[in-house]
């Protein structure tokens, strides 16, 4: 098993209800590729972190194990989140990232 960082970068402050998420499994449900494969596996270590250093701009870190058979530099990938997990400050959901890569 092979790992890597996924950084997904918001262009909004988030409320503190999300930040203050810190199990995977709370926040995120899927991370696809375009192909369809859901590489978000529960039976390998996979965790989050936020950095806030930039409040208007926080930054989500997924520490992801994955499978070199499944995961492909090049291609575009894109993450789902729990519903209702993200929200900016005013309450406004996020609900999945758009497909970005290559990775």
């Amino acid at each position: 098993m092979n790992a890597t960082v996924l950084l997904i970068s918001f262009n909004e402050a988030l409320s503190e209800d999300t930040l203050s998420i810190t199990d995977i499994n709370q926040l995120v449900t899927h991370i696809n590729s375009h192909t369809g494969a859901n590489l978000k596996n529960p039976n390998a270590t996979q965790s989050i972190e936020w950095d806030t250093a930039d409040p208007e701009n926080p930054i989500l870190k997924i520490y992801i194990g994955y499978n070199p058979d499944t995961w492909h530099t090049g291609f575009s990938y894109q993450v789902k989140f729990v519903s209702g997990s993200v929200k900016d400050k005013n309450g406004n959901i996020t609900y999945e990232t758009p497909f970005n890569g290559p990775f």
